[in-house]
């Protein structure tokens, strides 16, 4: 921070009666000539007696030869600071003089204070006083008890408003000024709590000249950073170790942005300096990991000490074991940021798509939405994700420097990763709900007003989010309509949500429908239409009060759609069907039935499992098998299959794509399908002996959780499969 150049009182006086001369001289010589002779002679005298004795004041007053620009007015320095109340003070006292208090009574209570008149706020009435040896409380205290002052006070330090670290590179980043980081730096203070951050990457250039101090170390070996490296070997084998090394460059440009040294003279400024990296590495130096691995890194990041997890890495396709290690870290207390994805898509991207994560996308220096920046209901902020300068190993940039410009919803990942953890180093006993609500009330709202599938909330705001106030009582909120348990008729279902705030202060009310948002509203009444198309079976339907302080809650009710007629809310396979009928996998018969007792055949089968699976059907004809012609409706299908190593034929070259198939055959396509591992351990199924040749696709299966026997511990392999246990086993699998 830098103080301007301060002169004395005197000095600027003498400037302002010598800038101010040759007009008092004017208006004094346009006197004379309207006076007699004699009294303008005396007129003009005085005149130039008095500009006389403030030249020569002005002269007295001037440096030496020799002086330096300090001596020529007193220089604000830290040596004439104090503080009072934990608050820097000048060693000055400012006061405002009772009406009738003379002059000379003033000098008089001044000596007594130690203190010297040195200037005034004539539009205030307020004295300023400089003091020398007195202490500032004791002068404050003679000063009140004279009974001469309205008041006295010290005259307080301020620091600019926004402060200005000394990294070289500060002025090329212009991410950190457009989320006002000066202001909350400023506000923040230098008093914070430190906050393990895990960046879940391509691991960390340890020796980075700007991550020194940045990483966090073992509570354990206080030489050892704390940070893990978890992969997959070549026989599919899921290790661990110590090896953190970035040979990519991603994790450092992400650690960077977070935590990169600020104020140290050296590169670049990063977001939250009370911030400690650790680096858990789960993408290889190309950049890709594996699920298993991720999951890994995350709940290791949870077990050892992480408050926020940045997962700058995105995947089109969803995943169970990422959703419950989102679940398990989420439990745990942990703020979840994870980008939204380059594609320019809007379809969903894990684990940013699952909830109590917060999905970021980017928006360049002016504001405006990236392209490439995917879009879409799991979007909840945006932040600077363009031309982000950041650390980055040298021996990796394009040019052999420590620092490279990025682009992506990675690097916007970083900044909401940064202030998350700037909230938490202020107010560590923040939760993470507090923390997301934090940001969201606070966001700059950018887009369409509200919550939009392209800006979420908004772009994030530092400056707003590091005031995290006194008010931690969450609103209420409730469900207006509809009621509980509603059956869905129309084609849309109206939503409306009722809230109430002790401090009257909602800022918006979010609405779900089955974990995904489908609206925002932000003033009174909180209402959203649901477009009942979307509905299928048993749905949730959440509302999420916010209010300007980052507190929630929540409501949500049950609502039901049935699709068949056959298949009603009470029947033991409802929600599979209609899971399956959502997302076109399975339709009906004429007059709206679904005949769940009905049985399956081979290759109906076949078509339900490559649908869910997304496979695409084949379009050149090969005719695998003599009984399944290119007349027959599911030999797109079936040769598709096939081509995928799902399914074989009989020995005779048939695939009997009519007969039933049967409970065996399933768990043996669905083995063949990668659904689930081999895993035989467990009790046998008394029908089900080891000798048996589907004894290891039924025991996988079983272990797996898809399929299940019945009360006798009879698995009945033989038995032909019903649409609705299709429906339930697909389910279990895929859904």
């Amino acid at each position: 921070m830098s103080f301007s150049r301060r002169y004395s009182y005197q000095e600027r006086h003498r400037q302002r009666i010598k800038r101010a001369a040759p007009e008092f001289l004017l208006a004094i010589c346009s006197l004379a000539i309207d006076r007699s002779p004699r009294g303008r002679v005396a007129l003009l005298l005085t005149a130039f007696l008095v500009v006389a004795l403030v030249a020569g004041g002005a002269i007295a007053y001037a440096a030496p030869a020799n002086s330096t620009p300090e001596k020529l007015g007193r220089k604000f320095v830290l040596s004439d600071v104090g503080t009072v109340d934990g608050m820097a003070v000048a060693k000055q006292i400012l006061i405002h003089v009772k009406p009738g208090v003379s002059p000379k009574m003033l000098e008089k209570l001044n000596a007594k204070a130690g203190a010297k008149s040195a200037s005034s706020i004539r539009k205030l009435g307020i004295v300023r006083v400089t003091l020398g040896d007195t202490d500032i409380d004791e002068a404050v205290r003679i000063y009140k008890s004279s009974g001469l002052v309205e008041f006295a006070e010290p005259n307080y330090v301020r620091r600019a408003t926004a402060f200005v670290p000394n990294d070289p590179l500060y002025s090329q980043q212009w991410g950190l000024t457009k989320i006002g980081m000066g202001q909350a730096w400023e506000t923040a203070g230098t008093t914070l709590n430190p906050v393990n951050v895990a960046v879940l990457d391509t691991g960390v250039d340890a020796t980075h000249e700007d991550l020194k101090g940045a990483l966090a170390m073992s509570s354990v070996d206080s030489s050892k950073i704390l940070g893990r490296h978890f992969y997959t070997d070549s026989y599919g084998r899921q290790l661990s170790d110590d090896s953190i090394q970035d040979n990519a460059g991603h994790g450092t440009h992400i650690s960077g942005i977070i935590a990169g040294r600020t104020n140290n003279g050296l590169g670049i400024a990063g977001i939250a300096s009370a911030a400690r990296i650790m680096p858990v590495k789960v993408l290889d130096d190309v950049g890709f990991g594996d699920d298993a691995s991720i999951a890994e890194g995350m709940i290791w990041a949870a077990d050892n000490g992480a408050r926020v997890i940045n997962m700058s890495l995105a995947g089109p396709t969803p995943s169970s074991t990422l959703a419950n290690a989102v679940k398990y870290v989420r439990n745990k207390g942990m703020v979840i940021v994870a980008a939204i994805g380059n594609e320019g898509t809007s379809s969903p991207s894990y684990p940013a798509a699952y909830e109590g994560v917060i999905g970021v996308g980017a928006v360049d220096s002016q504001d405006a939405w990236v392209p490439q920046s995917n879009s879409g209901p799991n979007v909840d902020v945006v932040a600077p994700g363009m031309s982000i300068l950041s650390t980055f190993p040298p021996a990796k940039s394009s040019n052999g420097q420590p620092y490279e410009v990025r682009s992506g919803t990675s690097m916007a990942t970083g900044f909401v990763s940064g202030l998350a953890s700037m909230i938490l180093s202020i107010n560590p006993a923040l939760s993470a709900n507090r923390v997301e609500g934090i940001l969201y009330v606070t966001a700059d709202d950018l887009g369409a007003t509200g919550w939009d599938r392209y800006y979420g909330h908004g772009r994030i705001n530092a400056s707003r989010a590091v005031y995290v106030g006194s008010d931690n009582n969450p609103p209420a909120v409730t469900i207006s309509s509809p009621t509980d348990g509603v059956m869905v008729n129309g084609p849309t279902l109206a939503v409306s949500a009722s809230t109430y705030d002790t401090e009257g202060s909602i800022a918006l009310v979010e609405f779900y429908v089955n974990g995904e948002r489908v609206g925002t509203d932000v003033a009174p009444p909180y209402e959203c239409s649901i477009n009942a198309s979307n509905l299928h079976g048993k749905s949730t339907i959440r509302t999420v009060a916010y209010d300007n302080s980052g507190n929630s809650s929540s409501a949500e009710v049950t609502c039901y759609k049935q699709t068949f007629t056959d298949v009603g809310i009470s029947y033991w396979a409802f929600q599979d069907v209609e899971t399956l009928a959502a997302f076109g996998v399975i339709t009906g018969y004429p007059g709206g039935m679904f005949e769940p007792d009905g049985l399956v055949n081979r290759a109906e089968f076949v078509k339900m499992i490559a649908e869910s699976m997304g496979l695409p059907k084949k379009l050149n004809y090969s005719g695998y098998f003599k009984d399944v012609p290119n007349t027959h409706w599911a030999w797109p299908y079936i040769e598709a299959a096939y081509d995928m190593g799902i399914i074989t034929g009989y020995r005779d070259g048939e695939f009997l794509p009519d007969n039933q198939i049967k409970r065996v055959e399933v768990t043996n396509i669905l083995l063949k399908s990668g659904i689930f591992p081999i895993n035989i351990l467990g009790s046998e199924f008394t029908d089900v002996p080891m000798s048996y040749w589907g004894y290891k696709p039924i025991m996988s299966a079983r272990n797996a959780g898809i399929v299940s026997g019945y009360p006798d511990n009879c698995f009945r392999p033989e038995r032909a499969l019903s649409r609705a246990e299709a429906a339930r086993i697909i389910k279990n699998s895929l859904y």
